[in-house]
């Protein structure tokens, strides 16, 4: 019987190793390809998930594999029936599955045998546990700030003592249980329902914990009830950055991240829920993350990041108006059109014409971005400092790119701020939160200081001295 948690506390520590009775790979097409022997599944030095087949049967033409790498043409996509899907089953009896693998057969040119090596993105348990509840568990495998407010004991060479580890709330219809203990190297998120959760609940829960956190945060192993079984997901690590300087919504060492991260965890949550159907990625969760990665980079990376994201959450934002205002630029849309064609001898500009009239149907974020300022949902004065570090950095002059002093940079970090700052009232917007948040675009004593959103209308436009 197969321990869950040894086999992901090994998986964590790079330490997974399971020999396989039996293995079977078959190719994504009809009559494709089959390898079927015994094996193992391993983790390789930089954690990666490998495969072994010591092949017994198989239907493949010899080094017929060299024609299919040939076969594919450099720069193009890989097609899917190039891939292969793993079923195997361990010698303790539990069943293994994995899916969309690339091969590397080793043929022996003396006897024709093979052995079949291959990397997986990550592998799935089917354990025959029918849970009562709706179940699912994430692992991290990174420590992260979180919000935590209960106690358990624990206990090192006969010593015992309680520490701050756990958090008990409720979102989207779920009991969430997240647990963080420094040292464990291991942050988990356990939910629970009496009813069935969303579609990609787990992928849905990573963006929100992205989010509070203003980290990149992947799951590496995963725990789910799937009807009378019990899955158990492992997961190979994806790139990301090593280190990022992204801003949460609020900061850490405010205390009302304690008393208000969840709620925001929960709000962000029932958003992304409600609008990624059909997608991988929420597009919010989406444009947040490249932000993020972004200002692993140089400033400039960092500026363009932040800059990009929030003119494309702008355009997720509908306000008063918005329907008239295109009903009315259709019209002048077709005047325009309609005297340009009038004009014989114009008519090589023909193209660019078009083009330029069809880019006034675009809606400008500027325009969004006001109105929401004069209903106290942005910042006025951070608005004009996302523009002037868009322009510097997305459309850079050669003034822009002098070499900066210390006045300059100075400059450039209360623009990246304040943008970000900008960036997350638009998130609140569309999220419909209300309540504390950091600015971290204010220069203060004590830190970043707390404010209240929605803001009052006169703090969204006022004039800040120190703003460029």
């Amino acid at each position: 019987m197969l321990d869950i948690d040894d086999t992901i506390d090994a998986f964590r520590r790079g330490a997974l190793d399971f020999d396989c009775k039996r293995m079977v790979l078959a190719q994504r097409k009809k009559d494709g390809e089959r390898f079927e022997g015994q094996g193992y599944v391993r983790q390789s030095a930089d954690g990666t998930l490998v495969c072994k087949i010591y092949v017994a049967q198989h239907n493949a033409k010899p080094f017929g594999h060299f024609a299919a790498m040939f076969a594919t043409k450099s720069g193009e996509i890989i097609s899917d029936d190039l891939f292969y899907d793993l079923d195997a089953t361990g010698h303790d009896g539990t069943r293994w599955t994995s899916k969309r693998i690339r091969l590397a057969p080793h043929w022996d040119a003396t006897d024709l045998s093979v052995l079949v090596n291959a990397q997986m993105q990550s592998i799935t348990a089917h354990l025959d546990m029918p849970q009562r509840l709706n179940f699912l568990r994430l692992h991290f495998f990174d420590e992260y700030v979180v919000p935590l407010h209960r106690m358990s004991e624990t206990e090192k060479h006969g010593n015992r003592w309680m520490v701050r580890d756990l958090a008990e709330f409720e979102a989207c219809g779920s009991k969430f249980e997240v647990r963080k203990r420094d040292g464990s190297g291991d942050t988990t998120i356990e939910v629970t329902s009496e009813s069935p959760f969303p579609a990609q609940f787990n992928l849905r829960i990573q963006e929100a914990l992205q989010y509070i956190t203003a980290k990149t945060a992947i799951y590496r192993a995963r725990l789910e009830s799937a009807g009378s079984e019990l899955h158990l997901e492992l997961a190979s690590s994806l790139r990301k950055a090593p280190r990022t300087q992204f801003n949460p919504p609020i900061a850490p060492i405010s205390i009302d991240f304690h008393q208000h991260g969840w709620r925001l965890f929960g709000k962000y949550l029932e958003y992304v829920i409600a609008s990624a159907k059909g997608t991988y990625w929420n597009p919010v969760a989406y444009h947040l993350y490249n932000a993020c990665e972004a200002t692993a980079g140089s400033l400039d990376a960092w500026a363009v990041g932040v800059s990009v994201a929030v003119e494309a959450l702008t355009s997720l934002i509908s306000v008063e108006g918005d329907k008239e205002k295109a009903e009315r630029v259709g019209v002048l849309q077709d005047r325009m059109r309609e005297w340009f064609s009038e004009q014989a001898d114009l008519q090589d500009f023909a193209n660019r014409i078009n083009g330029q009239i069809d880019a006034m149907g675009n809606k400008r974020p500027h325009d969004t971005l006001h109105v929401l300022a004069e209903t106290g949902h942005v910042t006025k004065e951070y608005i004009k400092a996302w523009n002037r570090l868009r322009q510097r950095h997305v459309h850079p002059t050669i003034r822009d790119l002098k070499k900066p002093d210390q006045v300059d940079y100075q400059e450039l970090f209360d623009l990246i701020h304040r943008t970000e700052v900008l960036l997350r009232q638009l998130t609140f917007y569309l999220i419909g939160y209300e309540g504390p948040f950091t600015d971290y675009g204010v220069h203060a004593d004590q830190g970043p200081p707390s404010a209240q959103y929605p803001l009052r209308v006169a703090d969204s436009s006022a004039d800040l001295a120190d703003v460029p």
